[in-house]
Protein backbone atom coordinates (compact mmCIF):
# COMPACT_ATOMS: atom_id res chain seq x y z
CA UNK A 1 0.00 0.00 0.00
CA UNK A 2 1.09 3.63 -0.55
CA UNK A 3 0.64 6.70 1.56
CA UNK A 4 -0.51 9.74 0.33
CA UNK A 5 -0.28 13.16 1.86
CA UNK A 6 -3.80 14.53 3.29
CA UNK A 7 -3.09 17.88 1.65
CA UNK A 8 -2.05 16.52 -1.45
CA UNK A 9 -4.98 14.33 -1.86
CA UNK A 10 -7.48 17.31 -0.89
CA UNK A 11 -6.06 19.40 -3.84
CA UNK A 12 -6.35 16.20 -6.26
CA UNK A 13 -9.74 15.64 -5.42
CA UNK A 14 -11.35 19.12 -5.32
CA UNK A 15 -10.20 19.42 -8.82
CA UNK A 16 -11.42 16.39 -9.98
CA UNK A 17 -14.82 17.63 -8.07
CA UNK A 18 -14.55 21.20 -10.33
CA UNK A 19 -14.34 19.11 -13.33
CA UNK A 20 -17.23 17.17 -13.19
CA UNK A 21 -19.01 20.49 -12.91
CA UNK A 22 -19.01 21.91 -9.33
CA UNK A 23 -17.50 25.83 -8.84
CA UNK A 24 -14.61 26.17 -6.18
CA UNK A 25 -16.81 26.24 -2.84
CA UNK A 26 -18.88 23.11 -4.06
CA UNK A 27 -15.30 21.30 -4.78
CA UNK A 28 -13.69 22.34 -1.49
CA UNK A 29 -16.51 21.02 0.33
CA UNK A 30 -16.74 17.97 -0.72
CA UNK A 31 -12.80 17.48 -0.98
CA UNK A 32 -12.21 18.26 2.04
CA UNK A 33 -15.19 16.03 3.47
CA UNK A 34 -13.75 13.10 1.48
CA UNK A 35 -10.71 13.18 2.41
CA UNK A 36 -11.48 13.64 6.21
CA UNK A 37 -13.12 10.59 5.51
CA UNK A 38 -9.90 8.36 4.54
CA UNK A 39 -8.00 10.21 7.22
CA UNK A 40 -10.81 8.51 9.96
CA UNK A 41 -10.45 5.56 8.18
CA UNK A 42 -13.35 5.27 6.38
CA UNK A 43 -11.91 4.99 3.53
CA UNK A 44 -15.63 3.56 1.80
CA UNK A 45 -16.69 7.26 2.25
CA UNK A 46 -13.84 8.75 1.19
CA UNK A 47 -12.02 9.68 -2.45
CA UNK A 48 -13.22 6.62 -3.62
CA UNK A 49 -16.30 7.83 -4.54
CA UNK A 50 -15.32 9.80 -7.11
CA UNK A 51 -14.03 6.94 -9.10
CA UNK A 52 -17.21 4.86 -8.25
CA UNK A 53 -20.69 5.97 -6.83
CA UNK A 54 -20.13 9.80 -7.33
CA UNK A 55 -18.60 9.94 -10.93
CA UNK A 56 -21.76 7.42 -12.20
CA UNK A 57 -24.57 10.05 -10.26
CA UNK A 58 -22.85 13.31 -11.50
CA UNK A 59 -22.91 11.39 -15.16
CA UNK A 60 -26.95 10.55 -14.64
CA UNK A 61 -28.08 13.98 -13.25
CA UNK A 62 -28.60 12.75 -9.83
CA UNK A 63 -26.51 14.52 -8.44
CA UNK A 64 -26.25 18.28 -9.61
CA UNK A 65 -23.08 19.90 -8.99
CA UNK A 66 -24.34 23.46 -9.96
CA UNK A 67 -27.97 23.13 -7.38
CA UNK A 68 -28.27 25.20 -4.25
CA UNK A 69 -29.52 23.98 -1.07
CA UNK A 70 -32.90 25.64 0.55
CA UNK A 71 -33.18 26.26 3.92
CA UNK A 72 -36.76 26.24 4.84
CA UNK A 73 -37.88 27.39 8.68
CA UNK A 74 -40.55 25.43 9.42
CA UNK A 75 -40.94 26.81 13.40
CA UNK A 76 -38.64 27.90 15.92
CA UNK A 77 -37.13 24.81 16.42
CA UNK A 78 -37.75 22.71 13.80
CA UNK A 79 -36.36 23.58 9.69
CA UNK A 80 -36.42 21.61 6.08
CA UNK A 81 -33.20 21.23 3.52
CA UNK A 82 -33.82 20.21 0.52
CA UNK A 83 -30.57 19.64 -1.41
CA UNK A 84 -31.79 19.66 -5.14
CA UNK A 85 -29.54 17.11 -5.63
CA UNK A 86 -26.57 18.70 -4.85
CA UNK A 87 -23.22 17.18 -3.27
CA UNK A 88 -24.66 15.56 -0.09
CA UNK A 89 -21.65 17.10 1.70
CA UNK A 90 -22.99 20.43 0.85
CA UNK A 91 -26.09 19.54 2.44
CA UNK A 92 -24.66 17.91 5.12
CA UNK A 93 -23.33 21.79 6.13
CA UNK A 94 -26.41 23.49 5.47
CA UNK A 95 -28.64 20.94 7.73
CA UNK A 96 -26.01 21.00 10.65
CA UNK A 97 -25.69 24.90 10.24
CA UNK A 98 -29.06 25.43 10.58
CA UNK A 99 -29.85 22.50 13.19
CA UNK A 100 -27.19 24.35 15.42
CA UNK A 101 -28.29 27.93 14.68
CA UNK A 102 -32.00 26.97 15.90
CA UNK A 103 -30.51 24.49 18.96
CA UNK A 104 -28.16 27.19 20.22
CA UNK A 105 -31.09 29.91 20.39
CA UNK A 106 -33.82 27.75 21.48
CA UNK A 107 -32.12 24.54 23.39
CA UNK A 108 -33.01 22.19 20.58
CA UNK A 109 -33.84 21.68 17.35
CA UNK A 110 -34.44 18.82 14.37
CA UNK A 111 -33.81 19.37 10.96
CA UNK A 112 -35.63 17.25 8.25
CA UNK A 113 -33.22 16.56 5.33
CA UNK A 114 -34.21 15.53 1.67
CA UNK A 115 -32.78 15.29 -1.69
CA UNK A 116 -29.37 14.76 -0.27
CA UNK A 117 -27.93 12.58 -2.69
CA UNK A 118 -25.06 10.76 -0.58
CA UNK A 119 -24.67 12.30 2.48
CA UNK A 120 -21.30 10.39 2.91
CA UNK A 121 -19.83 9.88 6.30
CA UNK A 122 -22.66 10.59 8.74
CA UNK A 123 -19.74 10.77 11.29
CA UNK A 124 -18.84 13.51 10.14
CA UNK A 125 -22.29 15.53 10.78
CA UNK A 126 -22.02 13.95 14.29
CA UNK A 127 -18.14 15.61 14.58
CA UNK A 128 -19.30 18.99 13.51
CA UNK A 129 -22.01 19.26 16.12
CA UNK A 130 -20.38 18.66 18.87
CA UNK A 131 -17.51 20.70 18.00
CA UNK A 132 -20.49 23.72 19.04
CA UNK A 133 -21.26 21.72 21.89
CA UNK A 134 -24.14 20.16 20.92
CA UNK A 135 -25.38 16.47 21.13
CA UNK A 136 -26.44 15.31 17.73
CA UNK A 137 -28.62 12.38 16.50
CA UNK A 138 -29.52 11.24 13.01
CA UNK A 139 -31.47 8.89 11.07
CA UNK A 140 -30.76 8.05 7.71
CA UNK A 141 -32.42 6.47 4.51
CA UNK A 142 -31.84 6.52 0.39
CA UNK A 143 -35.54 8.21 -0.29
CA UNK A 144 -36.84 4.63 -1.86
CA UNK A 145 -33.29 3.90 -3.85
CA UNK A 146 -30.30 1.71 -3.80
CA UNK A 147 -32.29 -1.52 -2.43
CA UNK A 148 -29.41 -3.65 -1.14
CA UNK A 149 -30.33 -5.59 2.15
CA UNK A 150 -32.60 -8.60 2.81
CA UNK A 151 -34.98 -9.05 5.51
CA UNK A 152 -34.86 -12.07 7.72
CA UNK A 153 -36.05 -14.82 6.61
CA UNK A 154 -35.12 -14.02 2.44
CA UNK A 155 -32.71 -12.99 0.02
CA UNK A 156 -34.47 -10.25 -1.59
CA UNK A 157 -32.68 -7.02 -1.95
CA UNK A 158 -35.60 -4.85 -0.36
CA UNK A 159 -34.16 -1.83 1.15
CA UNK A 160 -30.85 -0.07 1.75
CA UNK A 161 -28.10 0.38 4.81
CA UNK A 162 -30.04 3.02 6.34
CA UNK A 163 -27.41 4.44 9.22
CA UNK A 164 -28.10 6.03 12.40
CA UNK A 165 -25.47 8.16 14.03
CA UNK A 166 -25.13 9.78 17.74
CA UNK A 167 -22.27 12.92 18.97
CA UNK A 168 -21.67 13.59 22.46
CA UNK A 169 -19.37 16.27 23.18
CA UNK A 170 -16.24 15.15 25.28
CA UNK A 171 -17.03 18.22 27.78
CA UNK A 172 -13.31 18.13 28.67
CA UNK A 173 -13.13 14.55 29.47
CA UNK A 174 -11.81 13.56 26.60
CA UNK A 175 -9.23 15.12 23.45
CA UNK A 176 -11.96 13.38 21.12
CA UNK A 177 -16.06 13.36 20.94
CA UNK A 178 -17.97 10.34 21.18
CA UNK A 179 -19.30 9.35 18.38
CA UNK A 180 -21.04 6.79 16.78
CA UNK A 181 -21.91 6.32 13.34
CA UNK A 182 -22.98 2.59 11.84
CA UNK A 183 -25.15 1.19 9.15
CA UNK A 184 -28.23 -1.19 10.20
CA UNK A 185 -27.08 -3.73 7.61
CA UNK A 186 -24.04 -5.86 8.57
CA UNK A 187 -21.56 -3.63 7.09
CA UNK A 188 -22.11 -0.18 4.82
CA UNK A 189 -22.38 -0.27 0.92
CA UNK A 190 -19.14 1.46 0.68
CA UNK A 191 -17.49 -1.26 2.57
CA UNK A 192 -18.26 -3.89 0.00
CA UNK A 193 -17.11 -1.31 -3.25
CA UNK A 194 -14.01 -0.56 -1.09
CA UNK A 195 -13.31 -4.12 -1.68
CA UNK A 196 -14.60 -4.78 -5.19
CA UNK A 197 -11.82 -2.08 -6.49
CA UNK A 198 -9.23 -3.60 -4.25
CA UNK A 199 -10.12 -7.00 -5.38
CA UNK A 200 -10.38 -7.99 -1.88
CA UNK A 201 -13.35 -10.76 -0.54
CA UNK A 202 -15.88 -10.11 1.90
CA UNK A 203 -16.68 -12.08 5.22
CA UNK A 204 -18.93 -14.83 5.02
CA UNK A 205 -21.44 -13.24 7.08
CA UNK A 206 -22.46 -10.10 5.27
CA UNK A 207 -23.89 -11.22 2.16
CA UNK A 208 -26.26 -14.56 1.20
CA UNK A 209 -27.66 -15.58 -1.89
CA UNK A 210 -31.48 -17.02 -2.84
CA UNK A 211 -30.09 -20.88 -1.50
CA UNK A 212 -28.52 -19.05 1.92
CA UNK A 213 -25.37 -19.73 0.93
CA UNK A 214 -22.46 -16.88 1.97
CA UNK A 215 -21.21 -14.30 -0.90
CA UNK A 216 -17.47 -14.26 -0.47
CA UNK A 217 -16.79 -12.30 -3.91
CA UNK A 218 -16.79 -8.55 -3.22
CA UNK A 219 -17.44 -7.67 -7.07
CA UNK A 220 -20.48 -10.27 -7.48
CA UNK A 221 -22.07 -8.82 -4.82
CA UNK A 222 -21.51 -5.57 -6.78
CA UNK A 223 -22.74 -7.11 -9.76
CA UNK A 224 -26.41 -7.87 -8.28
CA UNK A 225 -25.81 -11.60 -7.01
CA UNK A 226 -27.08 -11.78 -3.12
CA UNK A 227 -28.11 -9.46 -0.40
CA UNK A 228 -26.56 -8.00 2.28
CA UNK A 229 -28.08 -9.57 5.98
CA UNK A 230 -29.02 -6.66 8.55
CA UNK A 231 -27.11 -5.88 11.35
CA UNK A 232 -26.85 -9.27 13.44
CA UNK A 233 -26.94 -11.41 10.46
CA UNK A 234 -28.52 -15.06 10.56
CA UNK A 235 -28.66 -14.89 14.26
CA UNK A 236 -30.17 -11.75 15.51
CA UNK A 237 -30.41 -9.76 12.22
CA UNK A 238 -34.35 -9.07 12.71
CA UNK A 239 -32.78 -6.17 15.41
CA UNK A 240 -30.47 -4.82 12.51
CA UNK A 241 -33.88 -4.89 10.24
CA UNK A 242 -35.87 -3.30 12.92
CA UNK A 243 -33.86 -0.32 13.45
CA UNK A 244 -33.32 0.50 9.84
CA UNK A 245 -37.08 0.46 9.45
CA UNK A 246 -37.33 3.28 12.28
CA UNK A 247 -34.63 5.42 10.28
CA UNK A 248 -36.76 4.43 7.09
CA UNK A 249 -39.67 6.36 8.44
CA UNK A 250 -38.22 8.68 10.67
CA UNK A 251 -36.27 10.01 7.84
CA UNK A 252 -39.06 9.97 5.47
CA UNK A 253 -41.40 11.84 7.75
CA UNK A 254 -39.62 14.32 9.10
CA UNK A 255 -37.49 14.55 5.42
CA UNK A 256 -40.51 14.19 3.76
CA UNK A 257 -39.38 12.05 1.28
CA UNK A 258 -39.99 8.91 -0.20
CA UNK A 259 -38.86 5.45 1.73
CA UNK A 260 -38.10 2.28 0.48
CA UNK A 261 -41.21 0.97 -1.67
CA UNK A 262 -42.02 4.12 -2.70
CA UNK A 263 -41.04 4.25 -6.85
CA UNK A 264 -37.90 7.06 -7.29
CA UNK A 265 -36.08 7.87 -10.28
CA UNK A 266 -32.87 8.58 -8.25
CA UNK A 267 -30.14 5.61 -8.06
CA UNK A 268 -29.09 6.97 -4.34
CA UNK A 269 -31.27 10.12 -2.72
CA UNK A 270 -30.47 10.25 1.16
CA UNK A 271 -33.36 11.79 3.51
CA UNK A 272 -32.71 12.00 6.73
CA UNK A 273 -33.64 13.52 10.35
CA UNK A 274 -31.11 15.55 12.04
CA UNK A 275 -31.88 16.18 16.21
CA UNK A 276 -29.40 18.31 18.37
CA UNK A 277 -29.64 19.15 21.50
CA UNK A 278 -28.08 22.03 23.84
CA UNK A 279 -26.52 19.19 26.65
CA UNK A 280 -26.47 22.79 28.86
CA UNK A 281 -30.41 23.27 29.18
CA UNK A 282 -30.71 19.87 30.95
CA UNK A 283 -27.27 19.84 32.85
CA UNK A 284 -24.50 21.08 33.56
CA UNK A 285 -20.61 21.19 31.87
CA UNK A 286 -19.35 19.54 35.60
CA UNK A 287 -21.52 16.78 35.80
CA UNK A 288 -21.77 15.76 32.15
CA UNK A 289 -17.74 15.79 32.31
CA UNK A 290 -18.17 13.20 35.30
CA UNK A 291 -20.05 11.05 33.46
CA UNK A 292 -18.02 10.73 30.45
CA UNK A 293 -14.86 10.80 32.72
CA UNK A 294 -16.64 7.79 34.31
CA UNK A 295 -17.30 5.53 31.25
CA UNK A 296 -13.68 6.27 30.09
CA UNK A 297 -12.22 5.05 33.36
CA UNK A 298 -14.60 2.10 33.52
CA UNK A 299 -13.23 0.90 30.09
CA UNK A 300 -9.57 1.31 30.87
CA UNK A 301 -9.74 -0.23 34.21
CA UNK A 302 -11.47 -3.33 32.17
CA UNK A 303 -9.87 -6.63 32.27
CA UNK A 304 -9.25 -7.78 29.11
CA UNK A 305 -7.78 -11.52 29.23
CA UNK A 306 -5.93 -12.60 26.24
CA UNK A 307 -8.58 -15.69 25.73
CA UNK A 308 -11.61 -13.29 25.34
CA UNK A 309 -11.24 -11.89 21.74
CA UNK A 310 -12.42 -8.41 20.34
CA UNK A 311 -12.85 -9.62 16.98
CA UNK A 312 -11.69 -9.93 13.44
CA UNK A 313 -12.46 -5.94 12.47
CA UNK A 314 -11.27 -4.54 16.32
CA UNK A 315 -9.15 -1.69 15.90
CA UNK A 316 -6.70 -2.37 19.24
CA UNK A 317 -6.48 -5.09 22.05
CA UNK A 318 -9.39 -2.98 24.22
CA UNK A 319 -12.73 -1.52 24.83
CA UNK A 320 -12.63 2.33 24.03
CA UNK A 321 -15.53 5.10 23.99
CA UNK A 322 -16.81 5.24 20.22
CA UNK A 323 -15.11 7.92 18.39
CA UNK A 324 -11.74 6.93 19.83
CA UNK A 325 -10.49 4.86 16.89
CA UNK A 326 -11.30 7.52 14.81
CA UNK A 327 -9.45 10.33 16.36
CA UNK A 328 -6.12 8.12 16.90
CA UNK A 329 -6.14 6.99 13.26
CA UNK A 330 -6.94 10.54 11.75
CA UNK A 331 -3.99 11.26 13.91
CA UNK A 332 -1.46 9.00 12.35
CA UNK A 333 -2.79 10.15 8.96
CA UNK A 334 -1.96 13.13 9.01
CA UNK A 335 1.81 12.44 10.24
CA UNK A 336 2.34 9.47 8.32
CA UNK A 337 -0.02 9.80 5.00
CA UNK A 338 -3.61 8.01 4.16
CA UNK A 339 -2.76 4.31 2.61
CA UNK A 340 -3.96 3.36 -0.35
CA UNK A 341 -4.16 -0.13 -2.39
CA UNK A 342 -3.07 0.91 -5.99
CA UNK A 343 -6.26 -0.46 -7.40
CA UNK A 344 -7.86 2.48 -5.97
CA UNK A 345 -5.02 5.45 -7.21
CA UNK A 346 -5.58 3.33 -10.36
CA UNK A 347 -9.20 4.09 -10.62
CA UNK A 348 -9.07 8.07 -9.25
CA UNK A 349 -6.32 8.63 -12.06
CA UNK A 350 -8.48 7.16 -14.74
CA UNK A 351 -11.09 9.42 -13.55
CA UNK A 352 -9.17 12.17 -13.68
CA UNK A 353 -8.21 11.67 -17.03
CA UNK A 354 -11.62 10.85 -18.49
CA UNK A 355 -12.45 14.73 -16.92
CA UNK A 356 -9.70 15.72 -18.28
CA UNK A 357 -7.80 16.92 -15.37
CA UNK A 358 -4.46 14.58 -15.95
CA UNK A 359 -2.63 17.04 -14.68
CA UNK A 360 -4.39 17.00 -11.37
CA UNK A 361 -2.92 13.72 -11.02
CA UNK A 362 -0.10 13.67 -7.88
CA UNK A 363 2.84 11.80 -8.52
CA UNK A 364 3.02 10.09 -5.80
CA UNK A 365 -0.25 7.96 -7.32
CA UNK A 366 2.43 6.02 -9.95
CA UNK A 367 2.49 2.49 -9.43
Amino acid sequence: MKRIDAAELEEFVGALVAALGADKDVADEVSESLVEADLTGHGSHGSIRMGTTYLEMVGSGDIDPRATPEVTRLSPTAAQVDGNLQYGQVVGRRAVETGVDLATENGMATVGVRNATHLGRIGEWAERTTDEGLCFTALVNTGGAAPLVTPPGTAERLFSTNPIAFGVPPFGALDHPVVLDMATSQVAHGKVTKRSVENRPIPEDWVIDAEGNAVTDSTDYEEGIGAMLPLGGETAGYKGFGLSMMAELFAGVVGDGKVTGQPTEHSVNNGAMFCFVDPDVYSTPADNRARVEALAEMLRNADYPDAVSMGPTAKGDRATLPGAAEHETRRKRRAEGIPFYQETLDLLADTAREAGVESAIPHSFAD
